[in-house]
């Protein structure tokens, strides 16, 4: 529990209705997202539920597509829904049967795909809620979640041996949201990392504190050193031939990373997408039973092929105690740290700040991750 001073919820402190995203149908978010203000405050908690008031959300690439409705086959929604997966707030009421936050804990939290954080407060289980890193602002607390686990269990849980030190990894997209995490992990405990990314991002590696050489060294072992390959002028696979690697963590999805990747992964070696073929990820009757086919040929090469490289296609699995483990054992440590492009206000520009929000994460150029701020931190 956190050393945050518990207060006694009062009814009167919570208001009826707040102000909250509203999304009537799937499409562009400028012809289906509005903002409400009259939107009720969930007052009921189930025994397990808490109340949070948002102070913080961030968007990711599903965060877009859901809207879009490019996953509506398999996430379909009744609306007004209110989107948003990633937040930060305070608790301002719990559940009978709450035993891990009092009234007045910092969390934060990956709500999943059917939650929505883009609002003043919001319902969720325990579960899905860790106390927030002590170090971090309730923006770059916000950040964290989704991509920050979706890269721990990569490397931690799915990858099997797990990476640690002296392991391989290669990372695809390694200036993505996933990827800067990645790269943080890995060299935490003290992997050899190389990375894929355009050479417009070399300078938010260096943010890091990297030192970027594009020179192939096997025998490299200095932590502060990363090894980055420009996608837009070499292929990875040609470029680092033989160079066994035990992991490919594909952060940026398409046909071409598998295939580049079984030229550099040693004897039993992993690759691990969590895009898959399609980077758009739209999902059809069609586009399924093609990514069925693809997926079944590709493991069956993975056991019978002399090489015996793993192809696994990875989605994130919920777990508060890893966003435990994260925040002690690599945030408040300074090992791991988020990166901010740009905080979207929408107190002072509106509805124009989600719409800025979404084009700008839709546009694949941001630097770091996007936030929406909800409400100023006190």
């Amino acid at each position: 529990m956190s050393a945050t001073t518990t207060t006694t919820k009062s009814d009167n402190e919570i208001p009826s209705v707040m102000k909250a995203a509203q999304q009537n149908n799937y499409g562009e978010a400028r012809n289906v997202l509005t903002l409400h203000e009259d939107v009720p405050v969930p007052q009921k908690l189930s025994s397990k539920q808490i109340l949070v008031r948002v102070y913080s959300a961030s968007i990711n690439p599903v965060d877009w597509k859901l809207l879009n409705g490019n996953l509506s086959i398999a996430s379909r929604y009744s609306f007004p829904h209110t989107p948003g997966c990633d937040v930060a707030g305070i608790v301002v009421d719990i559940g009978s049967a709450v035993k891990r936050f009092q009234i007045g804990d910092k969390v934060y939290g990956y709500l999943g795909i059917h939650a929505g954080s883009y609002a003043e407060y919001v319902r969720g289980d325990e579960s899905l809620f860790a106390l927030k890193p002590n170090n971090l602002t309730m923006e770059e607390a916000a950040a964290v979640p989704l991509g920050c686990q979706t890269s721990y269990q990569v490397l931690f849980s799915q990858a099997s041996p797990p990476v640690r030190t002296g392991s391989k990894i290669l990372i695809c997209g390694g200036s993505s949201a996933t990827g800067l995490f990645a790269i943080q992990l890995a060299k935490a405990v003290g992997a050899q990392v190389t990375v894929t990314c355009s050479q417009r991002n070399f300078s938010l590696l260096e943010k890091l504190g990297y030192k970027l050489t594009q020179t192939k060294d096997e025998e490299n072992t200095d932590q502060q050193q990363l090894l980055v390959i420009d996608y837009n002028a070499k292929d990875f696979g040609q470029e680092l031939q033989g160079q066994d690697y035990d992991v490919v963590y594909d952060c940026v999805g398409g046909e071409q990373q598998w295939i580049s990747a079984k030229q550099i992964l040693k004897n039993g070696g992993q690759f691990i997408t969590i895009v898959g073929d399609d980077k758009k990820s739209v999902l059809s009757l069609k586009s399924l039973v093609s990514a069925g086919f693809s997926l079944l040929n590709r493991k069956f090469w993975s056991v019978f092929s002399s090489a015996h490289h793993g192809y696994i296609w990875y989605l994130l699995r919920q777990n508060y105690q890893e966003l435990d483990d994260i925040r002690t054992n690599y945030i408040e440590t300074n090992k791991v740290k988020p990166l901010i492009d740009t905080v979207f206000d929408w107190q002072k520009d509106g509805v124009e700040a989600l719409y800025s929000l979404y084009e700008k994460s839709k546009s694949g150029k941001a630097q770091g991750k996007l936030i929406l701020k909800i409400a100023d931190e006190e």
